[in-house]
């Protein structure tokens, strides 16, 4: 089974909630055809045992800050933000990027760390406090009021929402991921790049109606 036959079969199992690590490994595979899954998640388990916290804002600690994983701030719209294999070697990454590192690691280290998909930037929140945390800016905790700050700063001119700040499911991670990388592909012209990431979403039955006349308009202008 080739790496897009195991993200499709990931996908079409909606019995349960999708491995987020796998499925993340899995589009870097897709993404570049030399790059294992596997060593992703090898490197995944690598970190975990480096890592001697027992505490979600030790982890934090030990992932975020100067000399470790932090936001691309010179160039947020590279697609390898998004891609694994190169946001490991980099230590660069976008906000969801980041979130998914903290999230794996934390799962590894029995920690929890649930998904926030708040508009304009991911974040995640400890699964035992109301501690909410934004890796792409740093290891330090937020609160709720902080959080709907930020949120005020990054879309002054949206309304604020506590809905935003419910957990996501995993599904909803990827789909996210995959549309920030079909956005950079159609601003970049960068049709070999949407072609894979449109095949992606179109495996989710939750996208596929609403993007399979594009994905048949991409497909006649590259024919």
């Amino acid at each position: 089974m080739n790496n897009t036959e195991a993200f499709r079969a990931i996908v079409e199992n909606t019995s349960e909630d999708l491995p987020l690590d796998r499925t993340v490994a899995l589009i870097a595979g897709i993404a570049n055809e030399s790059v294992l899954p596997s060593e992703i998640l090898k490197k995944f388990d690598e970190m975990a045992v480096a890592c001697e916290s027992k505490s979600v804002l030790g982890l934090m600690k030990f992932l975020f800050g100067p000399g470790k994983f932090a936001g691309n701030t010179i160039n947020f719209q590279d697609p390898a933000n998004s891609l694994f294999d190169t946001v490991l070697i980099r230590k660069l990454g976008i906000p969801i990027s980041l979130s998914v590192l903290a999230i794996e690691i934390a799962k590894r280290k029995d920690l929890e760390l649930l998904p926030i998909g708040m508009p304009g930037n991911f974040l995640v929140r400890s699964g035992e406090s109301d501690q909410y945390f934004d890796p792409f800016r740093g290891a330090d905790p937020l609160n709720p009021r902080a959080c709907a700050e930020l949120f005020r700063s990054l879309n002054p001119r949206a309304s604020w929402s506590d809905s935003y700040l419910k957990p996501v499911t995993n599904r909803v991670v990827v789909i996210r991921m995959l549309t920030n990388l079909k956005m950079i592909y159609i601003q970049t012209n960068n049709t070999a790049g949407l072609r894979w990431v449109m095949r992606l979403r179109l495996m989710f039955e939750e996208v596929a109606d609403s993007e399979k006349d594009q994905w048949a308009r991409l497909m006649r202008s590259t024919n």
